[in-house]
C-alpha cells in the first residue's frame, strides 16, 4: 500500500515538474526538494549539486541554485551560499529574487555596503518596489550612511508611492534613515510606536532597542531585544546588541556573559561578521582576556579590509587593537 502511495506521489511530482518547467524531471532535484522540506539541508545540498553537475542547462537550474543557496545559508556555509547566488545572477541577470536573497545574506553578515551595491545593480535591471527600497535603505543606514548613498535613498523614497500602513518594514527603514540624519524626535516616537505594537515589525523592535541602548536605557533595551530573539533566536545583530548590554558600566555589567552571547553572534555569521567580532573582542578585553581580544579584533579588522566601504566603527576597532597590542607587549 505504501509503495502504491509513494508511486502515486512521485507521478504527481513528475507531472507537476513537466507542467512547470516543460522538460524532463531531474530526479536529484526532486529528492533534494523533499530533503529541503524535511530540514535535512546537508542531504539537500548534495542532491542539488549532483543535479547541477548532471544537468547544467536545465531550465530549472536557477531555481535549484536558489534553493541550494538557502540550504547552505541554513548550514552557515555563507561563502558557498554567496557563490551559488552569484552563479544564478550570471545565468539570470534580470531575476530580481536573486539580488534580494544576495542582499539579505550580506545584511545578515553585516556587509551593508555590499548589500547596498547589490540592490543598486538590481535597480539597473528592474523597477523599484517597496521590498527593494526597504533593503537598500536598511543597508545604507546600517553602513553608517555615506553621503551619496543617502542621497540615492532619498531619491528612491521620493519616487516611490506607497501606503505606509501596507509596508511597515519600508516605514521602519524610512524612519531609521530620518533618525540617522536628523535625530528627529518624531522619527524616534514613530519607531517606538511600531516597536511596541502587538506583532510589530522585527526591524522596528531591534532598531528601537539600539536607540534605547545608545540612550543608556539598558533594561528597556533588553526587553525589546528579548522580544526580537523570540522571533529570530540566532539573529546576529540582536545577539550583538544584547551582548553590548552586558558591557555597559553599571549594575548590568557582566563581561563574561557578554563573551558568551557575542560568541553566539559570531557563530551565527560563520565568523564573518566584523561587527560581531568587534563586540566579542571588546567583551574579551573587559573580562581581562586580552590575548583572545587581540586575536578576534585583528580578525575583525582583516575582514573589514576585504569589504566595500568603510566600517563605521573602524576607528574604535583600531584604537582597541592599539591598546591591546600595547598591553600584551607590556
Amino acid at each position: 500500500m505504501k509503495y502504491l502511495s509513494d508511486l502515486k506521489a512521485n507521478l504527481t511530482q513528475y507531472k507537476d515538474w513537466i507542467v512547470d518547467w516543460r522538460c524532463l524531471p531531474v530526479r536529484a532535484w526532486i529528492k533534494a526538494a523533499a530533503s529541503y522540506r524535511s530540514g535535512d539541508f546537508s542531504r539537500a545540498v548534495e542532491l542539488y549539486k549532483q543535479g547541477l553537475s548532471a544537468h547544467p542547462s536545465s531550465p530549472a537550474r536557477v531555481n535549484a541554485l536558489l534553493d541550494l543557496s538557502h540550504c547552505l545559508f541554513r548550514l552557515r556555509r555563507f561563502d558557498e551560499a554567496e557563490q551559488f547566488l552569484r552563479q544564478a545572477s550570471v545565468a539570470a541577470p534580470d531575476e530580481r529574487e536573486i539580488y534580494v536573497r544576495l542582499a539579505r545574506l550580506q545584511l545578515w553578515l553585516g556587509h551593508s555596503s555590499e548589500a547596498a551595491w547589490t540592490i543598486r545593480s538590481c535597480l539597473q535591471k528592474v523597477s523599484v518596489d517597496p521590498e527593494l527600497a526597504t533593503i537598500f535603505i536598511t543597508a545604507v543606514v546600517e553602513g553608517g550612511g555615506s553621503a551619496h548613498l543617502i542621497q540615492e535613498a532619498h531619491e528612491l523614497l521620493r519616487d516611490l508611492h506607497y501606503e505606509r500602513e501596507a509596508f511597515p518594514r519600508l516605514e521602519v527603514a524610512r524612519l531609521r534613515l530620518d533618525f540617522l540624519m536628523t535625530g528627529s524626535d518624531l522619527a524616534r516616537e514613530d519607531l517606538a510606536a511600531l516597536a511596541s505594537a502587538d506583532k510589530g515589525p522585527f526591524e522596528a523592535v531591534v532598531a528601537f532597542a539600539q536607540i534605547l541602548l545608545d540612550d543608556g536605557k539598558i533594561a528597556f533595551a533588553r526587553q525589546h531585544l528579548h522580544r526580537s530573539l523570540a522571533v529570530s533566536p540566532e539573529h546576529p545583530r540582536t545577539l550583538r546588541l544584547l551582548a553590548r548590554t552586558y558591557t555597559e558600566p553599571g549594575i548590568f555589567f557582566e563581561p563574561e556573559y557578554a563573551v558568551q552571547i557575542a560568541t553566539r553572534a559570531c557563530q551565527s555569521t560563520g565568523w564573518k561578521g566584523m561587527h560581531e567580532m568587534h563586540m566579542l573582542a571588546k567583551a574579551y578585553a573587559l573580562s581581562g582576556d586580552k590575548i583572545s581580544a587581540l586575536l578576534i579584533a585583528s580578525k575583525a579588522k582583516d575582514t573589514g579590509r576585504r569589504l566595500l566601504g568603510t566600517y563605521p566603527e573602524a576607528r574604535h576597532l583600531e584604537q582597541l587593537i592599539e591598546s591591546l597590542s600595547a598591553g600584551t607587549q607590556a
